[in-house]
C-alpha cells in the first residue's frame, strides 16, 4: 500500500535513480542502500526525503538495519560488465540477489522485485538466429542456456559473462521463491535500456556511468561526426535493438508493488519492451529536428534496417497494468539531450582547468 516503507538497492545507478524518484512521487516512503563511499552524496541528494543506508558487500553484507519496518524491496543493484571478473560477477549478481531476498524472508518480508534481463532468455552463442526470426514471438518461458560453469572458465567475453550471472541469479531466485511460497517475487525483464540520466554529473571519460547511454553516445555522436559511417547495430549485438526507456523501466517497478499476489497470478517473470530504436532510427529522427547537430550524426546512406522477433507483453499489462510506453522519439530526444550535456560539462571542466 502506499505509504508502506520500500527498500530500493542500487539506487545510484541509471536505472535505480528514476525507481527512487518514481517511487516517492507514487507517496511510498524509501529507504535506498548505497556503497560507503556514495553515501553522503546520496543523502545530500534527497535530503529528508530518503533514508540512506550503507552496504559495502551485496553478496555478503548484513541488512539488518536496512530492511527494518520495511514492506516491499525493489532491488536493482547489481555488477555490470566489465567492472569485475568473471567470478566476482556472479558472486554480484547471483550472491547479491540471494543475500537480501533470504534476510528479508527472515525478517517476514513479503514482496520483492528483482531487477532481471532480457538476456536472461536469450541464448547468446546464437542469438543472431533468433532475434531475426520474424516469424518468433518470444515469452517469459524462455531462458538463456549460460550456466555458471562455462561464466568462469575464462574463455567468455564479459558480456556474455554479464547475461550469465544475471540468468543464475533469476534462477537462484525462483528457487528460492519455490522453498519459500510466502514470499512474492516479481522479476522484471527490460532490454537495452535508454532515457534521461537523472544526474549529468558523470566523471570525465567514465561511459560506463552513463550505462547503455555511453553506448548510444559513442555510436550516434561518434568522433569524426559526418565523416564516419554509422556502426551497424547488429554486429555489437543483436540484442541492442530491443529498447525501452529507463522511465518506464521505473514505472514498471513501482507498478509490480501493487500488483496481484504470486499465488493469484503465477510465477511472476514479466518481459517489459518499447519500440526498438535502432542507432539509424536515432540518427535519422535527430538529423530531422535537430539541424543544429547534422555535423555531429554519422553518415547513414549505406545503413539498412533489419526486421526483428517479437516479444510478447501481455504478461506486463495483464499483471502490471503497463499497456502504454514512451514513445521512441522521445526517448532518443532525452538521450540526446541528457549525453550532450554530460558532453558539455566534460568540455566545461576542461576549459576551467
Amino acid at each position: 500500500m502506499v505509504d508502506s516503507l520500500v527498500l530500493i538497492t542500487g539506487a545510484t545507478g541509471f536505472i535505480g535513480a528514476h525507481v527512487v524518484n518514481q517511487t516517492l512521487e507514487a507517496g511510498y516512503r524509501v529507504r535506498a542502500t548505497a556503497r560507503p563511499p556514495k553515501v553522503d552524496a546520496l543523502r545530500e541528494k534527497y535530503g529528508g526525503k530518503v533514508d540512506v543506508v550503507g552496504i559495502a558487500d551485496i553478496a555478503n553484507g548484513d541488512y539488518s538495519e536496512a530492511l527494518k519496518d520495511v514492506d516491499a524491496i525493489l532491488h536493482i543493484a547489481a555488477p555490470l560488465p566489465g567492472k569485475a571478473d568473471a567470478a566476482g560477477m556472479i558472486d554480484g549478481a547471483v550472491g547479491g540477489s540471494l543475500n537480501i531476498i533470504r534476510q528479508a524472508a527472515a525478517k517476514g518480508v513479503k514482496r520483492v522485485v528483482l531487477t532481471s534481463t532480457m538476456l536472461a532468455m536469450l541464448n547468446l552463442d546464437n542469438v543472431a538466429s533468433i532475434v531475426f526470426d520474424t516469424s518468433r514471438v518470444m515469452t517469459d518461458k524462455e531462458w538463456n542456456p549460460a550456466t555458471k560453469e562455462a561464466a568462469l572458465s575464462g574463455e567468455r567475453d564479459p558480456a556474455w559473462i554479464y547475461s550469465a550471472a544475471k540468468t543464475v541469479a533469476e534462477q537462484e531466485v525462483w528457487k528460492f521463491a519455490d522453498e519459500h511460497p510466502e514470499t512474492d517475487i516479481t522479476a522484471l525483464l527490460p532490454p537495452v535500456v535508454y532515457g534521461p540520466l537523472a544526474d549529468t554529473n558523470i566523471p570525465k571519460g567514465d561511459f560506463g556511468a552513463m550505462s547503455m547511454d555511453g553506448f548510444f553516445y559513442s555510436n550516434v555522436f561518434p568522433k569524426g561526426g559526418s565523416s564516419v559511417e554509422i556502426a551497424p547495430q547488429f554486429d555489437a549485438m543483436p540484442f541492442f535493438l530491443y529498447t525501452i526507456d529507463v522511465r518506464d523501466v521505473a514505472k514498471a517497478h513501482v507498478l509490480a508493488l501493487k500488483a496481484p499476489l504470486e499465488k493469484e497470478v503465477g510465477r511472476k517473470r514479466i518481459v517489459i519492451a518499447g519500440k526498438p530504436i535502432s542507432w539509424l532510427d536515432a540518427v535519422e529522427h535527430l538529423r530531422a529536428t535537430r539541424p543544429d547537430l547534422a555535423g555531429r550524426l554519422p553518415d547513414t546512406s549505406k545503413a539498412s534496417r533489419r526486421p526483428i522477433a517479437s516479444v510478447d507483453l501481455s504478461r506486463a499489462e495483464s499483471v502490471l497494468g503497463l499497456t502504454e510506453y514512451i514513445d521512441w522519439k522521445d526517448t532518443v530526444d532525452a538521450t540526446a539531450d541528457s549525453v550532450l550535456a554530460v558532453e558539455a560539462a566534460w568540455a566545461k571542466a576542461d576549459n576551467d582547468n
